[in-house]
């Protein structure tokens, strides 16, 4: 027999979407499972691993149309290989930065050469990085009535996932904490 302690003090997610894991297990098994499951979050309906694919296929689509000067007519610089390559790695860091029910990153080539990933919650709640040449990144973000940011920073080559920490994090702003509920 199991029973459930719904605790709204603890949280384990910021995102909403993120039902199927927001409760403790007390027995061995049930930690046996959580630590498996765990380790397969990101592979949940509704996770990063849903929009990996998605966006890779885009930068491919963008290296395609956007790889040569004027690409839409009005004097764009080209998207440069650089470019989208870091894109990617960007894209990867996060990904395995994010919790489950994070959704897909908005892809919008630049006419300045760069990438823009931008995540929207509603008209003032959201996110953007720009990707650009030299692993240059820039950033700005609006959270509602908490205010909002802006800056850049160069990815670390050497330690990118260290780079990201904080971006990955206001990405996760954007989605409301779930209370963390407790079964037997």
């Amino acid at each position: 027999m199991s029973s459930a302690i719904i605790s709204p003090a603890a949280v384990i997610s910021r995102s909403r979407f993120h039902r199927d894991h927001s409760y403790e297990a007390v027995s061995m098994p049930g930690r046996q499972v959580l630590d498996k499951w765990d380790e397969q979050r990101n592979f949940l309906s509704g996770s990063a691993s849903d929009w990996l694919p998605t966006v890779r296929a885009t930068l491919r689509g963008i290296r395609a149309r956007c790889g040569k000067p004027n690409w839409d007519g009005g004097g764009e610089t080209a998207v440069s290989e650089e470019v989208i390559v870091i894109s990617e790695e960007v894209l990867i860091i996060i990904f395995s930065l994010a919790q489950p029910g994070t959704p897909p990153p908005q892809i919008v080539p630049e006419a300045d050469g760069e990438i823009c990933l931008s995540w929207t919650e509603d008209p003032s709640h959201m996110f953007s990085v720009s990707v650009g040449e030299g692993r240059r990144i820039n950033f700005a973000g609006q959270f509602g009535m908490e205010g909002a940011l802006h800056g850049w920073r160069q990815l670390d080559a050497n330690a990118p996932e260290s780079s990201l920490q904080d971006i990955a994090g206001y990405i996760a702003d954007l989605y409301p904490a779930i209370a963390r509920r407790r079964a037997a």
